[in-house]
């Protein structure tokens, strides 16, 4: 039969519960706007029955309840929300640094304003129709090859911009390739105390969010693969090998390998430093780098700046070729010719196919730099003679302005196309960035609807355990009295 304090106990036990269950919703509030924070529950079971079956259970009308206890504290997460979450991370993350690069090239171009290529192109187009008017002058003459100076000078400045672009992308890929390893030093080590709290049968819910924050922060930055095993470690996979298991990492670094190119380094492994192929990174921030910034097939350089910069090469070749091919037809004051107007400044000769003319080498001719009557304004006639006067050569060479110099386009219309195609690739890179950020922003808020905190839903559940916790202590003062009653005022004959 039940004993005499059978009620008693069932109340502390539902006084613990009541008060574990108010502890967990304050934690819940206290953390409504903690970062990766997943609102937790406590779950609430009855406790064994009263009497157990055996063959010698006691007489009577069957079980009794013997109370409630909080069986478990649950975090209340999706885990394909999650899943959603990290995919849709990688592509925004890819986004966001073509994005960041684009912006950048963007602004070395500067186009349209008065301190781009095209300006600078157009003076010196005009300084050459003033040439073809009064081709005599010397002060014409040094004004063609000053502003013929200021064209090698620009296309040089952007070659070097560009250049460092890349160096600063390469440092930018080295820091996003250290927070990788970094990042998964600390699902590791989280991994490790996850485990010796969840050894004992207890969930470690607060930890468990720690390391899904830095989960998401790393799907943003390189496509990974997670496996969760029955004993609550993360198996973290990138490239098709661990990245974390369980306690252990294995670590990333950028162009540690023997004949890696120092411009487009690429990531290898940090304990395999004899392995020829750089891993097949898919996605995030860090294929958003290298894709913008450039990388190898084999020996060619694919990627959008190097596309940009082999078409800026072939600008200021094609342009240097077809405006030398016209120069050294003509004649200057010296009565000369044969003269190239641009050259090589690295070999300081007229380009070659070995050594083409390209924006990072293209210079004027120092003969030109030092006698502007070189410069080659008129013809020669039919008899060998010419005249100082004569500047129908400026005026060939002005026309290459509307002549189609780089296939079948004009030097101003091959550069409009090209920055056409730039402003067409940034916007894109814009747009799904936007897109994706849309995205991405649905499925937390998704997110947010199952693991966030309510705070009207905490109250009301404080409210709800308050009125139950104080029933519970109803109750047992009610047992009280009653026990009061058996002990002290039963038995007691003639008062």
């Amino acid at each position: 039969m039940r004993s005499t304090f059978f009620g008693l106990e069932i109340g502390r036990r539902g006084l613990q519960a009541q008060q574990r269950a108010l502890d967990v919703t304050g934690h819940n509030i206290a953390n409504a706007h903690t970062p990766g924070f997943t609102r937790q529950e406590a779950v609430m079971s009855t406790t064994t029955p009263f009497p157990v079956p055996s063959l010698n259970r006691p007489a009577g009308a069957g079980q009794m309840g013997t109370g409630v206890n909080v069986s478990e504290i649950r975090r209340l997460r999706d885990s394909f929300l999650d899943f959603q979450m990290r995919s849709e991370s990688k592509s925004l993350g890819y986004w966001e640094a073509q994005q960041d690069v684009l912006m950048k090239i963007e602004g070395i171009v500067n186009e349209p304003s008065d301190s781009g290529l095209r300006p600078v192109m157009e003076k010196f187009w005009t300084a050459l129709e003033e040439l073809s008017k009064d081709p005599e002058s010397l002060a014409a003459r040094s004004l063609v090859v000053e502003r013929g100076q200021s064209l090698a000078e620009a296309f040089n400045h952007l070659d070097t911009q560009l250049n460092e672009l890349i160096n600063d992308l390469n440092s930018t890929l080295k820091v996003r390739v250290n927070e990788v390893n970094s990042l998964g030093r600390q699902i590791a080590d989280l991994n490790q105390q996850i485990l010796k709290v969840e050894v004992t049968g207890a969930r470690a819910n607060d930890l468990r969010d720690k390391r899904d924050l830095l989960v998401d922060e790393l799907a943003k930055a390189i496509d990974i693969r997670i496996i969760e095993d029955e004993r609550g470690a993360l198996t973290i996979t990138t490239s098709g090998r661990p990245l974390v298991q369980g306690e252990r990492t294995s670590e990333l670094v950028v162009g540690n390998v023997e004949g890696d190119t120092d411009q487009y380094p690429e990531i290898y492994w940090a304990d395999d430093t004899s392995e020829s192929m750089p891993l097949a990174v898919s996605g995030g921030i860090i294929r958003g780098i290298m894709d913008a910034r450039g990388y190898l097939e084999g020996t060619e350089a694919k990627g959008f700046i190097p596309a940009f910069r082999e078409q800026l090469d072939k600008l200021a070749g094609g342009f240097a070729g077809k405006f030398n091919e016209f120069h050294k037809e003509g004649v200057g004051l010296d009565g000369e010719s044969g003269v190239a107007f641009f050259i090589n400044k690295v070999t300081n000769e007229e380009g070659s196919i070995e050594k083409p003319i390209i924006a990072g080498n293209i210079a004027v001719n120092e003969e030109l730099l030092n006698d502007p009557r070189k410069v080659a304004a008129a013809l020669l006639d039919g008899d060998g003679t010419f005249y100082t006067g004569d500047g129908s050569n400026a005026l060939r060479l002005v026309q290459l302005k509307q002549s189609p110099v780089i296939e079948d386009f004009t030097p101003e219309d091959f550069y409009r196309a090209l920055i056409g195609e730039l402003g067409v690739t940034a916007q894109e890179a814009y747009r799904m960035a936007e897109n994706q950020e849309l995205l991405v922003s649905q499925i937390e808020n998704n997110r947010q609807a199952v693991s966030g905190v309510s705070l009207d839903e905490e109250i009301v559940n404080m409210v709800r355990f308050q009125h139950a916790y104080g029933a519970a202590a109803r109750m047992i003062t009610t047992m009280d009295e009653m026990i009061d009653v058996i002990i002290n005022r039963m038995g007691l004959v003639g008062r």
